[in-house]
């Protein structure tokens, strides 16, 4: 199947090389998805980890080792990064590419960059420490400030930080505002932050900086964000999704099943995404024991419209079947041609598998292939 054109590489310095080593034959490496094998299928992804993937047909990477050793336009030689955020937006994607030479483990500071969907080449559009997409592509929200915060420490007490929103050309298209660290997402509104200390979500003016009221608990762990709404999760007898409409405040509560939890992740925010239509997220979850030990995880969709919660074909994995050392990151994503696709990967390990869902059936599955992408997205998609 062919493959689209490789990413990033019109933006300067060496001309990467494509990848196609095999996989080694031993030691064995264990099963990721399950399903049946994939054959003849097109879509347009994205992958990003310590390297950058544009996908067309048959998945394999495109631009091997373009973040290291000085191979990146961006980094100087001997400075080591990685694509931590992926976000899509019109004719294409925003990356958010973390220096990892600085030492700085939570919220390194790094490049906002576009990468258009094709030939084009791309371009850096900010620095930033976080990023968050505002609904529908045009502007990109950037926050700055926290070089002095290492080794996953968290912010202090009333810690501020420049925040501002660039569109994709990188003009700034706001007034700068200081707002808590932990940007987290934006809505048509304005963006929306996360206190490290507290946990404390709240969403701002664009305009003004200016704090909006939510009809949220203070105690609401954040998801994902839309439009006009939020999607949170909150765990008392038992674990309920909530999508919160932050026009009218109305809530629609999706229950969990027993004993699974949503990830918890602080930075970057949780891996999750509406499909097309707006009415349905997709996410991981994970299953606990009674003494609170992820025992495994697994892709969901929840239905807003429904209130009802999918688990994904053959996206369960088994802690217990992993090596204790080998941790795994599940990922999903809409394409624009409405088909869900898991990603699978152990970053540590250095493989990866793809898969894609139609909404009925088996996941269909592509053989593992060698790399550690942390992102996946499709270019344009909600």
């Amino acid at each position: 199947m062919a493959v689209t054109a490789a990413v990033l590489v019109a933006t300067g310095g060496h001309a990467p090389r494509a990848a196609s080593a095999p996989l080694p034959s031993a030691p064995p490496l264990p099963a990721l998805l399950r399903g049946v094998p994939a054959h003849g299928v097109r879509t347009d992804l994205f992958l990003a980890g310590e390297n950058f993937w544009q996908l067309g047909g048959q998945p394999r990477p495109v631009a091997e080792e373009f973040l290291l050793n000085g191979l990146s336009p961006i980094l100087p030689p001997g400075h080591g990064a990685q694509a931590d955020q992926l976000v899509p937006v019109p004719g294409g994607v925003v990356a958010h590419i973390s220096d990892m030479s600085t030492g700085i483990t939570y919220g390194a500071i790094g490049w906002v960059i576009f990468i258009p969907a094709g030939t084009a080449p791309a371009r850096v559009i900010a620095r930033a420490t976080m990023i968050a997409v505002s609904p529908g592509g045009a502007q990109v929200w950037v926050q700055t400030g926290v070089q002095a915060l290492r080794n996953g420490a968290g912010a202090p007490p009333g810690f501020t930080s420049p925040t501002w929103a660039v569109n994709l050309a990188g003009h700034r298209v706001s007034p700068v505002l200081r707002l808590p660290f932990g940007l987290v997402a934006a809505t048509e509104a304005g963006p929306l932050t996360q206190d490290l200390s507290t946990g404390q979500l709240q969403l701002w003016n664009g305009a003004t900086g200016r704090p909006i009221r939510m009809n949220l608990p203070a105690d609401a762990d954040f998801i994902a964000a839309g439009r006009d709404r939020v999607v949170w999760d909150a765990c008392g007898a038992s674990c309920e999704l909530h999508v919160t409409d932050l026009t009218t405040g109305a809530d629609a509560a999706v229950p969990l099943p027993g004993s699974w939890l949503p990830v918890s992740v602080t930075y970057p925010p949780p891996s999750a995404s509406f499909d097309p239509s707006g009415q349905r997220l997709v996410l991981p979850i994970d299953r606990v024991d009674s003494s609170g030990n992820v025992t495994a995880e697994a892709l969901f969709t929840a239905s807003t419209a429904t209130r009802t919660l999918q688990m994904i074909p053959g996206t369960s994995l088994p802690y217990s079947s992993l090596p204790a050392a080998q941790p795994i990151q599940l990922l999903a994503a809409w394409d624009r041609q409405g088909l869900l696709w898991a990603l699978a990967s152990s970053p540590d390990e250095g493989y990866y598998q793809l898969g894609y869902w139609t909404g009925a059936g088996p996941l269909r599955t592509f053989a593992l292939t060698r790399g550690g992408p942390i992102a996946l997205t499709a270019p344009g998609s909600s």
